[in-house]
């Protein structure tokens, strides 16, 4: 995945320290802004299992009601 595919998520991040943030992070900004286009894209470069458990480690509050619904019923499971 090239950096263009985040910077939507990942608007107050300067471009060239993308690639420094720790993946946890990077996932976290994915589930909670992201579409499910780049979920599941993020899932194919960083393996269903590690969006699985950060998704599991996060807030139901920080994902909107229907997305946190979609991603634990259907997409995530």
């Amino acid at each position: 995945m090239n950096k263009q595919d985040f910077q939507a998520v990942l608007w107050d991040i300067n471009k060239e320290n993308v690639e420094d943030l720790p993946i946890d992070f990077i996932i976290q900004r994915v589930l909670s802004y992201g579409g499910i286009f780049l979920i599941v894209k993020t899932m194919q470069e960083y393996g269903a299992l590690a969006v699985k458990q950060v998704f599991a480690s996060m807030k139901p509050t920080s994902i909107s009601g229907k997305k946190y619904f979609y991603l634990k019923n259907f997409l995530l499971v």
